[in-house]
């Protein structure tokens, strides 16, 4: 009895300091609140970049296409992107916002910025979070491409009491943790206040390509980013046996059903 009571007066003071953070934080930012374009139709389409998202193109193409579609980070690299002609774009990787013209390990983003001014000749909002005004790729593109429309977002994550949270959500003032732009993209899309939105292609499976050799290294051929990060941890000589499982632990915040949850009450 005891123990649920001191358990239940943690949560509240617990609950009550987070909430109290994250009022200070949308009073500096509360100039920022998201404000979002009425949808243009009853029923969207958030496309993730997932390897089922070949089938499901395959299979509900033409279901999709009668959809207001929303893409994300790279996918216009897709042969498909410019048949989809997408109304709606989510990018929220912070090192599209640092790049400029002087970077040289990002052809990826290259590519999109090249893609956004040369293929893209419809209609096209651009959620972005409010950061990243003023970058190079956002002024390349406003300045470059008039059909697309840049919104800006607000990217202040709120905790603390559950109603004081989802209140923040529907008035553009907080988001949830967003470690996806998936997480990000259906945050949105509901404060656009959707009937009904389907979701492709969110799985992933380059972890399914990490393997260990006999110098307890961490091995990625899929995954040229994965490569990467394998030669930059194994040169700063991180590699020791319980590299394995820290890095999967941690890995595992990109799970985050709690965050999908809080959306979906918040609707």
């Amino acid at each position: 009895m005891i123990e649920a009571g001191f358990n239940s007066v943690s949560q509240f003071l617990s609950e009550l300091f987070a909430s109290l953070i994250s009022l200070v934080k949308v009073a500096i930012r509360g100039r920022h609140a998201t404000r979002l374009p009425a949808r243009q139709l009853p029923v969207c389409s958030v496309l993730g970049n997932g390897p089922s998202l070949k089938e499901s193109l395959s299979d509900q193409f033409d279901f999709i296409r009668q959809t207001e579609i929303v893409c994300v980070n790279n996918f216009a690299h897709a042969d498909i992107f410019p048949r989809l002609r997408p109304q709606d774009y989510v990018i929220s990787d912070p090192n599209y916002f640092v790049f400029t013209e002087q970077t040289t390990d990002r052809d990826d983003i290259r590519r999109t910025l090249s893609i956004f001014l040369d293929t893209v000749d419809w209609p096209m909002t651009l959620y972005v979070p409010h950061f990243a005004k003023g970058s190079y790729l956002l002024g390349k593109i406003e300045q470059g491409n008039p059909l697309i429309k840049v919104v800006y977002f607000n990217y202040t994550v709120v905790r603390g009491f559950q109603w004081l949270v989802y209140w923040l959500y529907a008035k553009g003032l907080g988001m949830p943790q967003a470690q996806t732009v998936i997480i990000a993209a259906l945050a949105l899309m509901i404060n656009r206040k959707f009937e009904t939105i389907y979701l492709f292609g969110a799985d992933t499976s380059w972890h399914e390509e990490i393997r260990l050799n006999d110098q307890n290294q961490l091995l990625n051929q899929a995954n040229p980013f994965l490569r990467q990060a394998q030669r930059c941890i194994a040169s700063a000589g991180l590699f020791r046996r319980a590299s394995a499982t820290y890095l999967f632990n941690g890995l595992a915040v990109f799970i985050i059903p709690q965050s999908v949850s809080g959306l979906r009450s918040s609707a």
